[in-house]
């Protein structure tokens, strides 16, 4: 006979549903565990993956201005090139050196490589040395240029002030030539009291009478004063005597009866006189000989003085 009753059918039910609901309990218990373990590791990867996608870019764009500085580098290069040919071979090599590098990258890049790998860091310290090489040569001929343009600026002062100083000794010369002209024309004798006439000789020689009479003359006669020049060389001097008669045609003895002019011109003389000047006041009188075979003729008479090559007096004399 079954001593269960009622009551006891209900304790079991009642324990039975509190068991299940235990492992209901833990069951969720360890569903929301692995749950929370799950997203943590999401969010780790997700974290991750941020973090290498920032890197990627961080790489590329290193990559790019890596490439850029180098493309940049072997830009300044040429430009130095080109202003400078006299440093041509030297900036030539350096700017190979730069082209070889930016090919090893190439290279290192199209491999797989980038420049966090041990080849990446080697070609970084390749790119310091040669941008380290280009700024000393950029100082250098940026030193050379500017003592070249000091040089420039030195030549053109040297050359201004030498044109200034050819200026003024263009100036001095021609004031000094104008002055030594000056001087010259100063130092030239100059005559006083110019006379000239006709004569009649008689006496042997020792009677003189003036005639105004062509026919009756057979000497001219020709006086002036010679003043005194305290400029003038104290020395021996020629003075010349022109005579013309009325068809302006000059009493000369031969051909070779020539002075010659300051202005190149060569004229006959007819009376030449030796004479020592010594800066004082001289009386001069000259004579000319009329030849019995070319008796004068009736008309104007002119008379020309000339010494050192100029006139220095003149005058004129009538004959009927």
């Amino acid at each position: 006979m079954e001593n269960n009753t009622p009551s006891n059918e209900n304790q079991e039910k009642e324990n039975k549903g509190r068991g299940l609901i235990l492992v209901l309990f833990v069951l969720i218990a360890l569903l929301t565990a692995v749950s929370g373990y799950l997203f943590f590791e999401l969010s780790t990867l997700k974290k991750e993956k941020a973090e290498l996608e920032t890197q990627k870019v961080a790489a590329e764009k290193d990559t790019d201005e890596y490439r850029n500085q180098l493309r940049d580098l072997t830009a300044k290069y040429d430009s130095l090139m080109q202003a400078h040919e006299g440093l041509r071979s030297e900036l030539e090599t350096e700017r190979a050196k730069v082209v070889k590098l930016l090919a090893d990258y190439e290279a290192l890049k199209k491999s797989g490589g980038t420049l966090a790998s041990p080849g990446g860091a080697s070609l970084r310290t390749r790119l310091e040395e040669l941008q380290q090489t280009y700024d000393e040569s950029e100082g250098v001929i940026l030193e050379l240029k500017a003592k070249n343009q000091e040089l420039t600026n030195e030549n053109f002062r040297a050359t201004k002030q030498l044109e200034e100083t050819n200026l003024q000794n263009g100036k001095l010369t021609s004031e000094n030539s104008k002055l030594t002209k000056t001087v010259e024309v100063a130092k030239r004798l100059k005559t006083y009291e110019v006379y000239a006439d006709a004569v009649k000789v008689s006496g042997g020689g020792k009677k003189e009478k003036a005639t105004e009479k062509a026919s009756k003359a057979n000497r001219l006669r020709v006086c002036f004063t010679v003043l005194d020049n305290q400029l003038a060389d104290k020395q021996e001097k020629s003075i010349y005597v022109v005579i013309k008669d009325s068809d302006k045609k000059t009493f000369t003895i031969g051909d070779k009866s020539k002075i010659t002019l300051l202005n190149g011109d060569e004229i006959p003389f007819s009376i030449k006189k030796e004479i020592f000047y010594d800066n004082k006041v001289m009386q001069l009188c000259l004579n000319w000989e009329v030849s019995q075979t070319e008796p004068l003729k009736p008309g104007q008479y002119s008379v020309e003085i000339y010494a050192e090559g100029v006139q220095i007096g003149q005058t004129e004399f009538e004959l009927k």
